[in-house]
């Protein structure tokens, strides 16, 4: 494991804002680049000009890079988007439905100096894949921006930093408001001397675990590689939103494989390390099985036998459902060619399964299991955890000038 030799250091920022005159909030901001598809993208160009998709993942049209750069250096120039007076800590409140019931996530945007994995400070949980590192990395460069968060997760169980925060912004008006569907999102800003000191020193005692944004963070890591610095350098820190690991309102959503092609390689592996029960699709829900294959309307839980070898992989995680299904089960698809995308809505993977693909669904992981993982030093499959909703880009920006 790790040695905590460092401690976690949060700074407040000026966050970059879209002004009253850019338009409404909720038609600006956009998800994260990595779950914009290219038909949400066309629809995100034609809400508002102002979209922020503009910048966190332009149209591949020429260099993106330089057109992303150029189109938030108008905005500011254009007072489109402010840069706040003074630096603050900003709360952020997102409320969503949850099947039906309405819940809250907050979390806090700061800057987050970085810390390299075996410093044991900024835990990652899972693999990363080189190219869309690349892309952010191209992102960085031409803009100097972090254009959205790293959202990391820190233990509280005592309530220390959630009881501070609240005392801060109970009673206090929202810096801003935006409604974006079904989601509502407020904004208040934190810029008390003594307030910021409180809250950085509660971090100082905490190691934070990475939920989402592996590869902006190590992105982030690769910039400061290249541009070095004081250090205090703004690149020395990255946007962050931090949230609680037991709040409330933190969920975490399986992330489902559709393989498609590679049906016989998948009932050979299959045969070789699980049992199977065929089960009723009403089986599937909160106390969803482990791993279920969905063909041809069939429903087919797989147990693992208990001979099966799972010596390869690391003891923090062979117990889990993704671990096994990637190790044991979709290897020998993906080695004969096989087709396997991701899916983290159960019913669009269902649906999939009714085009002659197979959908291989699989129970979401807990946020203290990945804290046992990240703590131990291991990192799980790629594309393991879809934490929902996403922290909206556009919301909170910060610029490295």
């Amino acid at each position: 494991m790790p040695q905590n030799r460092e401690v976690a250091e949060i700074a407040p920022l000026r966050a970059l804002r879209f002004a009253d005159q850019a338009g409404p909030l909720g038609d600006l901001l956009c998800p994260p680049y990595d779950v914009i598809s290219d038909a949400e993208r066309d629809r995100l160009y034609g809400l508002s000009p102002h979209n922020f998709v503009r910048v966190e993942y332009p149209k591949p049209d020429g260099d993106p890079y330089t057109a992303a750069a150029a189109e938030l250096s108008t905005w500011r120039l254009r007072s489109v988007m402010k840069q706040d007076a003074s630096p603050a800590l900003y709360v952020h409140d997102h409320e969503f439905l949850a099947g039906n019931t309405r819940v809250r996530r907050r979390g806090i945007h700061c800057a987050l100096r970085l810390h390299a994995p075996e410093e044991g400070v900024i835990m990652p949980h899972e693999l990363t894949f080189p190219k869309a590192k690349a892309d952010r990395l191209a992102l960085l460069r031409a803009t100097r921006t972090n254009t959205s968060a790293v959202f990391a997760m820190y233990a509280d169980t005592r309530g220390e930093i959630t009881g501070a925060i609240s005392r801060r912004v109970e009673g206090m008006r929202p810096l801003a408001e935006a409604t974006v569907g079904y989601e509502v999102h407020r904004v208040w800003a934190i810029g008390d001397r003594l307030a910021m000191g409180e809250l950085r020193e509660a971090f100082a005692k905490r190691r934070l675990y990475i939920a989402d944004g592996h590869h902006r963070y190590e992105t982030a890591l690769t910039y400061l590689g290249e541009r070095d610095g004081s250090a205090d350098a703004p690149q020395r820190f990255t946007l962050a939103y931090l949230c609680a690991l037991d709040d409330a309102g933190l969920r975490i959503l399986a992330t489902h494989r559709i393989v498609r092609d590679g049906g016989d390689a998948l009932d050979r592996a299959i045969d070789r390390s699980f049992e199977r029960a065929e089960i009723d699709a009403g089986t599937l829900g909160d106390m969803q099985p482990g791993i279920v294959i969905v063909r041809d309307g069939h429903y087919t839980q797989l147990r693992l036998r208990a001979e099966a070898d799972l010596s390869a992989l690391p003891s923090a995680w062979r117990d889990l459902p993704v671990a096994q299904a990637e190790e044991l089960l979709l290897r020998g698809a993906r080695d004969v060619g096989a087709e396997i995308t991701y899916e983290h809505d159960t019913n669009a993977a269902i649906t999939a399964a009714e085009s002659g693909a197979t959908a291989v669904l699989l129970r979401a992981v807990d946020p203290q299991t990945l804290q046992r993982v990240a703590d131990s030093g291991e990192r799980l499959p790629q594309k393991t955890t879809y934490f929902h909703p996403k922290v909206p880009a556009g919301l909170i920006v910060r610029a490295l000038d």
